[in-house]
């Protein structure tokens, strides 16, 4: 028998099996996002900057969307038990260097290598299941359980390094995933057929090695300016001027290269399909309303003080909100319910979110009060990923549905790296807004200053404290208060630039009527990313 019409796994595995392996491979392949779970224990095992651990996440996932353009050509010409077999031996170097190194740069060069065997697994992972689903109906299973499993991915593994990191340092982590590694290697070996292909064997000739090289250097520099700009000053510093000048260059040459190209890295004919473009913006909108909440975990862990353990709910509410809500809206898809009302249904969920957040966000409060909120920013998520992943496939033309899933995972990435640029630009005006105001209320000629300072030195005083330490501490207590009011304060107020522009994208879907006529298109030969 051929190679290529060989099943992928013996014959002996049966289908549920195989489902299984292939979802162990691709929460593998996840679990590098892992290690940003906690980013005060990266930064106090690394003795790092937020920025640095920011641009880290940008490297391994930059890295995992650049290489999957390639990706598609390369597992064609391997086998994908070697290549599975490769990828999982490149992760493990990866994490047992990880695990004896405490060297910042040395991490970062083993995420950009993880981030490409993240897109290696993830192929295959996708080889294996969309051409083994024949009707429509399987089709809109596979994208929901496919996305959905992206989407936990996140608040799974962060349950996995709240206990982790709670009885052990950091890189205890890369530990555990080297033992999964090992579990999945020996599974991949016992099960899958290792002279199986795809495809016939297709030579590496007129791969864009050139255009992967211009992908990833722009991927990555624009990364670095959006991480860094601020901290930089943007535009007034040197290196973000020659950055950016030279992250145009290079797009403009990868443009030109890929325009003339038989055969393209990223056929850009796609960018003809009008709805495909909104498509993309609302994938890119998607993420920067998603990437908001990081101030939500932050909030609980600056604030409320709350350690990794008693996080662990909020983490369970976000998983069960995004499995039921994905659950319903593949009915819903299914049952032919237009796509823009579900999104727009989706982002009004979000929007619910962030009015509960303005609400209940303060100095004081409990964990219980934000499993409801979590909750439903899971069914958020739930609702709108698969709706605007189908609506974006179904825009493209079928010739080239390919490059759409290439470009749509673009689009999330630049997304997320802007939603981190916005986030850390609206803070630093938040925060330096509500500074001021403190500032002028709380003088040296208000009154009720002193009475508020002797009160908490008196509290010190009467748990044993001498007079000297009471005054010294009391001034650090009160800093720590107005500190937190301040963080409070500007979460709020970035809550209320994300509601405001959440009904703006709301009320243009309303208004847009060229969106309503795209039409449900989900045919085998499309391979979502």
């Amino acid at each position: 028998m051929q190679a290529h019409k060989m099943p992928v796994f013996k014959p002996w595995v049966s289908e549920w099996m195989a489902r299984s392996v292939i979802f162990g491979m691709l929460m593998s392949c996840l679990f590098a996002f892992a290690f940003y779970s906690s980013p005060v224990a990266v930064m106090g095992y690394y003795g790092v900057q937020p920025a640095d651990i920011q641009y880290a996440m940008i490297v391994i996932y930059g890295s995992c969307v650049a290489f999957l353009a390639l990706d598609f050509r390369i597992v064609k010409y391997f086998a994908p038990r070697k290549y599975l077999m490769m990828a999982l031996a490149i992760n493990a170097v990866c994490s047992i260097i990880c695990f004896h190194s405490k060297n910042w740069t040395l991490f970062v060069i083993c995420q950009f290598v993880q981030g490409i065997t993240c897109a290696l697994m993830s192929g295959i992972v996708l080889q294996l299941t969309f051409p083994r689903l024949e009707s429509t109906r399987a089709r809109v299973i596979g994208y929901s359980l496919l996305y959905g499993s992206i989407q936990i991915s996140v608040p799974f593994y962060s349950i996995y390094s709240s206990v982790v990191l709670h009885f052990y340092d950091f890189n205890w982590i890369f530990y555990g995933f080297l033992i999964m590694l090992i579990i999945l290697a020996f599974v991949v070996l016992l099960t899958m057929n290792g002279k199986a292909r795809f495809t016939k064997k297709i030579p590496l000739y007129q791969v864009d090695w050139l255009g992967y090289l211009f992908y990833v250097s722009f991927i990555l520099i624009l990364g670095y300016i959006l991480v860094y700009g601020r901290q930089l000053g943007w535009f007034d510093s040197p290196l973000v001027v020659l950055l950016s000048l030279g992250s145009l260059i290079i797009f403009i040459l990868f443009v030109i290269r890929e325009s003339r190209l038989k055969r393209p890295l990223i056929n850009l004919q796609i960018f003809k399909a009008k709805n495909f473009v909104i498509g993309l913006l609302l994938l890119f909108t998607f993420y920067i309303f998603k990437g908001s909440t990081g101030l939500a975990y932050g909030y609980l862990e600056v604030i409320l003080g709350n350690d990794p353990l008693s996080t662990i709910p909020i983490w369970v509410a976000v998983i069960v909100g995004t499995v039921l809500s994905m659950f319903v809206t593949s009915r819903f898809i299914l049952m032919g319910f237009n796509l823009i009302r579900m999104i727009i249904a989706g982002f009004g969920f979000m929007a619910l979110f962030y009015a509960y957040m303005i609400l209940f966000v303060s100095v004081q409060g409990e964990t219980i009060d934000f499993i409801l909120p979590m909750f439903i920013y899971g069914i958020a998520t739930g609702v709108l990923f698969v709706p605007i992943v189908s609506f974006t496939s179904s825009a493209a033309p079928p010739k080239i549905a390919l490059n759409a899933s290439l470009v749509g995972i673009l689009a999330r990435f630049t997304g997320f790296t802007a939603s981190l640029a916005l986030n850390n630009e609206i803070q630093l005006f938040s925060k330096s807004a509500v500074r001021e105001k403190v500032r002028e209320t709380l003088t040296e000629t208000n009154p009720q200053l002193p009475i508020t300072l002797l009160d908490i030195k008196n509290e010190y005083i009467n748990a044993g404290s001498d007079i000297y330490t009471g005054t010294g501490a009391s001034g650090a207590y009160f800093n720590k208060l107005v500190g937190q009011q301040i963080l409070a304060r500007a979460t709020r107020d970035y809550y209320d630039w994300m509601l405001l522009g959440l009904v703006f994208v709301i009320a243009i879907l309303l208004f847009l009527p060229q969106v309503q006529k795209v039409v449900l298109r989900l045919k085998k030969g499309i391979i979502p990313y």
